[in-house]
C-alpha cells in the first residue's frame, strides 16, 4: 500500500518549508513576483526552484488570479500602434512583463481624447495589475483633469498607474529631457555648418511637441539663429503629418538647409514629400528626426536625430508600477522608498555620430 500522504496535493507552504523561506518569498520566486526573474537572490531562487522541482509543485495561474481577484496582465495604452516609436515602447513593455510572468493588453487611442476615456472606462472591469499610459499628454487643463478622474478610479480598484512621458499629473512617470535633447541637436546641426531651418512637429497642445520645438529653437538661439513662426509647422506626430508639413512649406522647402522633424516618423513623411518634389535628401535638403528608429539609421547612415531609449521605457515603467520591497529573507534595507519618476538619458546624433556639445 502506498504512502497516503503522497495523495495530497503539494502546496506552496510545502515548497517554502523545504526551501527554508517564507511563503510570500516562495510565491514571489515561483509566480514571477513583481520583479520577475530578479525576485530574490540567485541562491534563494535556486533553493525555491529546487524545492518545487523535488516536490513536483507547479504554479496555477488561474488559482493565483482568483486569489487576489486580479489578472496577471498589464494594460498598455498608446496613441498609434503603427507608429515606429510606439511599436518600440510596446516591445519594451512586453519584454519587461514577460520577465515578470505577465502578459500585456495593448489598446490604442488613435489620438482621440474621447476614445482614450472610453478605453480607461473599459479597463475598470478587466482588473489589470497596472495601467501604463504612453499617450501624448496635453496642455489642455480640462482634458487632463478628466483623465485624472478616470485614472484615480482605476487606482481605487487596485491597479497601479504609470505614465510614459512628461505630464503634470500626479502619477509615477518615466521621462526623458526632450527640451534639452532638442537643444543639443540644434546646436550640433549649426556646428556642422547649417544655417537655415524649418521645424515640423506634432500639435501645439501636446507636451512632447511643445518641449521639443521650444528646446530646438532655444538651441538655435544659443548659436545666434532665429526661425520665423511661418517656418514652424504643426501636424500630427506621424508619417502623414510629416508629408503634409512639407507640403505646407510649399516651394520654400528648397530654401532650407535642414527640415527638422520632431519625430522620426514625421521625418519619413518629410523625406517622401521632398522626393515627390524631386528634391534629394540629404544633398538637396537635409531632414533630421527625433527618437532614433533603427531602420532610418540603416538606410541613411548619416542621419541626424536624438536617440531616445524607447525600449527601456518598458522596464522602467513596470519597475515603477510593480516592484516592491522584498521580505526579510532578502535582507533589503527597510525604509527605502520607490522613486516616483525615472528620467532616462537621450543621446544626440549628428551626421551619424554622437554629438557631445
Amino acid at each position: 500500500m502506498g504512502d497516503a500522504s503522497r495523495s495530497k496535493p503539494v502546496t506552496l507552504t510545502d515548497v517554502a518549508r523545504l526551501a527554508r523561506v517564507s511563503v510570500p518569498t516562495a510565491s514571489r520566486v515561483l509566480n514571477g513576483g513583481v520583479r520577475g526573474k530578479a525576485s530574490g537572490t540567485p541562491e534563494l531562487r535556486r533553493r525555491v526552484e529546487d524545492a518545487a522541482s523535488a516536490l513536483g509543485y507547479s504554479v496555477s495561474t488561474a488559482a493565483q488570479a482568483i486569489k487576489d481577484g486580479r489578472a496577471r496582465t498589464i494594460a498598455l495604452i498608446v496613441s498609434d500602434i503603427d507608429d515606429f516609436g510606439s511599436a518600440t515602447v510596446i516591445a519594451g513593455v512586453m519584454h519587461a512583463a514577460e520577465e515578470r510572468g505577465l502578459s500585456v493588453a495593448v489598446r490604442t487611442t488613435r489620438d482621440d481624447a474621447r476614445r482614450e476615456l472610453d478605453l480607461l472606462t473599459q479597463l475598470r472591469g478587466e482588473r489589470h495589475r497596472a495601467i501604463v499610459l504612453a499617450t501624448s499628454r496635453t496642455t489642455d487643463a480640462e482634458r487632463e483633469a478628466v483623465l485624472d478622474e478616470h485614472l484615480r478610479l482605476l487606482q481605487a480598484q487596485g491597479a497601479s498607474v504609470v505614465l510614459i512621458g512628461d505630464s503634470d499629473l500626479p502619477y509615477p512617470a518615466v521621462t526623458v529631457d526632450n527640451r534639452g535633447a532638442a537643444a543639443r541637436l540644434a546646436m550640433g546641426l549649426v556646428d556642422a555648418g547649417h544655417r537655415s531651418f524649418a521645424v515640423i512637429s506634432g500639435p501645439t497642445d501636446q507636451v512632447t511637441s511643445r518641449d521639443r520645438v521650444e528646446g530646438f529653437l532655444e538651441g538655435l538661439a544659443q548659436r545666434g539663429i532665429a526661425v520665423p513662426d511661418d517656418d514652424v509647422i504643426h501636424e500630427p506626430f506621424a508619417r502623414d503629418g510629416g508629408y503634409h508639413a512639407v507640403e505646407r512649406l510649399g516651394d520654400r522647402v528648397a530654401e532650407f538647409d535642414v527640415i527638422a522633424a520632431m519625430s522620426d516618423a514625421m521625418a519619413v513623411g518629410a523625406i517622401a514629400s521632398l522626393r515627390d518634389r524631386g528634391i534629394e535628401v540629404p544633398n538637396g535638403v537635409e531632414v533630421t528626426g527625433f527618437d532614433h528608429v533603427p531602420m532610418l539609421g540603416d538606410v541613411m547612415p548619416g542621419f541626424s536625430t536624438v536617440e531616445i531609449p524607447l525600449e527601456a521605457f518598458g522596464e522602467a515603467a513596470l519597475s515603477l508600477a510593480l516592484d516592491e520591497d522584498e521580505d526579510e529573507d532578502e535582507d533589503e534595507d527597510e525604509g527605502d522608498e520607490r522613486p516616483s519618476r525615472i528620467s532616462l538619458s537621450a543621446e544626440t546624433i549628428v551626421n551619424g555620430s554622437v554629438y557631445s556639445g
